[in-house]
């Protein structure tokens, strides 16, 4: 769906811990090609590639990979798309050595071991980056909580925020960090605070996707902390 101009929303459905699910990454046009917000899980690039294709998009023309935050279901096949894309990864300073496989993942554990196949961060971000887009600037947020250097993308001129895990659609109402995922959540509850000041109209959520509520919203759940 297209949530903005050249912004475009892809709902994957997908198998997971036999399971069904449905993930949604982004996909911005931008004057250098596409930049994806996110992939998915390992061997499920081709679920990726169909979405864009329903889309319009190619994979193929995907130049740069924004990956918000460092979890299997976000970065599992990052580093099959940037080997055949050869895309430009972006990720929060933070989040890069999780990524590159110089530390384990946070939420992996003996119980429930997790890895991705270590990838570069080619681009090791802070927050306050904006990329050129069709829709106008696009903002990286620092959003941490869900993990460490978790971000999302704001798009001031659309008044559109995806948000990754930072939020949650559940039954098409916008909610807070699911504490049960939430690597720290008083932190993850004061980026909700950061959110909060933006002005949005629009949120899409990676669990959820999308949901006509923004700052009025955001500021509600905020307050719950």
């Amino acid at each position: 769906m297209e949530l903005a101009p050249g912004v475009h929303g892809l709902p994957l459905h997908v198998s997971m811990d036999d399971r069904e699910a449905t993930f949604n990454p982004t996909a911005v046009e931008t004057p250098r090609g596409l930049l994806l917000i996110d992939v998915s899980l390992p061997d499920e690039v081709d679920v990726l590639e169909a979405a864009l294709a329903d889309e319009g998009l190619a994979l193929d023309d995907a130049w740069g990979i924004l990956v918000t935050h460092q979890d299997v279901d976000h970065a599992g096949c990052l580093a099959t798309v940037a080997d055949r894309t050869d895309a430009v990864v972006f990720a929060h300073e933070v989040e890069a050595p999780y990524l590159e496989g110089e530390k384990e993942l946070v939420k992996s554990s003996e119980e429930r071991p997790m890895a991705i196949e270590p990838t570069t961060v080619d681009v090791r971000l802070t927050g306050g980056e904006t990329f050129a887009t069709a829709a106008g600037p696009m903002e990286v947020v620092p959003t941490p909580g869900h993990s460490p250097g978790h971000v999302s993308a704001y798009f001031p001129d659309a008044e559109l925020l995806v948000g990754a895990d930072a939020l949650n659609v559940v039954d098409g109402d916008l909610v807070g960090p699911r504490p049960e995922v939430t690597q720290d959540l008083e932190t993850a509850r004061e980026s909700v605070v950061t959110l909060a000041d933006r002005d949005v109209a629009e949120t899409f959520c990676f669990h959820g996707g999308h949901v006509e509520a923004g700052t009025e919203r955001i500021a509600e759940i905020a307050a719950e902390r």
